[in-house]
């Protein structure tokens, strides 16, 4: 058992894998995602098939405006005029059970700030308020890139910090971010015992 390196390896996700690169001194880490997709199919969200931009979702009296994309995991990008805390913790859960995913989704309410830079709020599906997320910056980045509201690298700012998304041509995501050493631990191997 080690440690990585400065060279990029795998990991594997529920969503896929993904390449991954520590940097010198180990204090900033690349991620390449793989494709973004707006594919109702694959998010997925019910209805006929499409691609899920600047859709209507009424619920709980709001009506919102829309769009979906999947990055190995299904997200709702909800665009706002400001974003808080507080809204994301009331409006989330709604979104996430609502009858439009079947899977449930994590959602992201989105503030433009400029060309360069948005804000999110992030209702993560199964957990709940989120401080940061690697797919949700790259869903909110990726939404607001399709509808030409932001260039193709984008500082997507969190109550838990920046990740830097890059879009490329082929709508494949990288995200890179500031890292902080949180706790250390010990795995043991039964915790890969699937059997």
């Amino acid at each position: 058992m080690g440690h990585v390196g400065t060279e990029p390896f795998t990991i594997g996700t529920p969503g896929g894998r993904v390449t991954a690169r520590v940097h010198e001194g180990g204090r900033r880490v690349t991620i390449e995602l793989g494709q973004v997709s707006f594919d109702s199919e694959k998010i997925p969200v019910a209805g006929r098939p499409r691609e899920v931009l600047d859709e209507n979702l009424t619920l709980g009296g709001w009506s919102l405006q829309v769009s979906c994309a999947t990055v190995g995991n299904p997200h709702c990008v909800v665009l706002r005029k400001e974003v808080s805390a507080a809204e994301a913790q009331s409006l989330g859960p709604l979104i996430e059970t609502a009858s439009r995913f079947p899977k449930r989704t994590n959602v992201q309410f989105l503030q433009v700030l400029d060309r360069s830079n948005v804000r999110i709020e992030i209702w993560e599906r199964g957990a709940g308020y989120t401080l940061a997320s690697g797919t949700s910056s790259s869903a909110a980045a990726a939404v607001a890139h399709r509808l030409g509201m932001v260039d193709s690298q984008v500082a997507v700012h969190m109550p838990g910090g920046i990740i830097d998304v890059t879009i490329s041509p082929d709508w494949s995501i990288t995200i890179a971010g500031d890292v902080t050493r949180v706790c250390q631990a010990t795995l043991w191997d039964e915790m890969f015992d699937v059997s």
